[in-house]
């Protein structure tokens, strides 16, 4: 069997400041933008994700999406303690999720208490260890992941509910994106049943930043998000930059 590591964030070490962007891809056509940050902020750190559709695409479906996750440090480990995630969508429908966790700690447990509204329901859980949201599980992720690394456990908030999911390392791949190659760790995210397996490549020159996602959904890709920039504010040599076209 493989050998599963759970890593909790203590002995804090902050991560970099970022901001990047990506191109989403389906089928070959760009039809999203999707800019990311993360920022120190008040003994924590805030990421914030803001999604829309492009081109072509706008005209069908003009979504947007907007997430927010402030993590705190407590206890020197870092705590998720407010997601937020809001999509305006043509549908109307509401997949709107708004989430607190007070975290009570001691020196045998760690214990949560989320409350908050999902998808138009009040939502009250409670939970034992570290979790994360859809975007934040890239901090551990980004610092623990190294070549050869053993498989790695995180548990993370999806639609409401919490689901545990495995990231296996497949090695150093040379990948192209947005016309530069660039040396990149290929990571898996096992959903179980394999059937819905998403793809991340990570750039150690750009402090493990992904530089590639793939989602796949019963053996057929279905969206490709590449890098298109990136910069780290304290460090100015660590930068990306889409290549421009060769006409």
């Amino acid at each position: 069997m493989l050998a599963l590591i759970f890593l909790p964030v203590t002995g804090y070490s902050q991560p970099l400041e970022f901001s990047a962007s990506y191109d989403i891809e389906k089928y070959g056509i760009v039809v999203a933008k999707s800019d990311y940050t993360l920022k120190h902020e008040n003994n924590g750190i805030r990421i914030t994700q803001h999604t829309e559709a492009v081109g072509f695409a706008a005209l069908l479906r003009n979504d947007e999406l907007d997430e927010n996750s402030f993590l705190s440090v407590q206890n020197d480990q870092l705590l998720l303690t407010e997601f937020s995630y809001k999509q305006k969508s043509p549908d109307k429908k509401n997949r709107d999720i708004q989430l607190k966790i007070d975290w009570i700690q001691s020196d045998e447990k760690l214990l949560g208490k989320v409350s908050g509204n999902a998808h138009g329901k009040k939502l009250e859980l409670k939970v034992h260890k570290q979790v994360w949201d859809t975007n934040s599980y890239q901090i551990p992720l980004m610092d623990n992941t190294r070549e050869n690394a053993q498989p790695q456990q995180y548990t993370m908030m999806v639609k409401g509910g919490f689901r545990t999911y495995t990231f296996i390392t497949h090695g150093t791949e040379n990948i192209e994106v947005n016309g530069n190659t660039i040396k990149a760790i290929k990571v898996e995210r096992d959903d179980r049943s394999n059937k819905n397996p998403i793809y991340l490549w990570l750039a150690p020159s750009l402090n493990n930043l992904p530089v590639k996602i793939e989602k796949w959904n019963n053996g057929e890709l279905q969206l490709t998000m590449s890098l298109n920039n990136a910069q780290f504010p304290s460090d100015k040599a660590m930068a990306f930059k889409k290549a421009a076209a060769d006409y």
